[in-house]
């Protein structure tokens, strides 16, 4: 009853792609094209006053911002682009690039599947 379509999961996958591949290339166009207005991207870091937790938050201004900015270009290497899973107009995906580990939730809006969460940690040993 929820099964995507082919076409539906190549345009998730695409806009996976469009993420990691704008913020390594430096391109906030093709970044911002990827996300919906309203993405928020989260992080949980050490809190070195308390040794809690505190988490990090990004908008979709800050993220292309950062992009244009060029502060992926550092972060160049291999990829790997995963559905985890997908339902109707929604989909869980992972990016597993060479510095991070992101987990993407996709919608669906009208005709395009559009970021609109993100959790992300820096790769382990990095």
């Amino acid at each position: 009853e929820g099964a995507i379509s082919p076409e539906d999961r190549e345009k998730i996958v695409a806009s996976a792609t469009d993420y990691i591949e704008s913020w390594i290339a430096g391109d906030a166009d093709r970044m911002a094209g990827c996300m919906h207005p309203e993405l928020i991207k989260r992080s949980v870091e050490p809190d070195p006053q308390t040794g809690g937790s505190i988490v990090r938050t990004l908008t979709r201004a800050r993220m292309v911002a950062l992009t244009a900015a060029g502060e992926g270009a550092e972060d160049a290497g291999p990829y790997q682009v995963s559905v985890l899973d997908a339902y109707g107009d929604v989909a869980t995906v992972s990016v597993l690039s060479a510095a991070y580990m992101d987990y993407l939730q996709v919608a669906r809006f009208g005709d395009a599947w559009l970021i609109l969460n993100v959790l992300w940690q820096p790769r382990l040993g990095r």
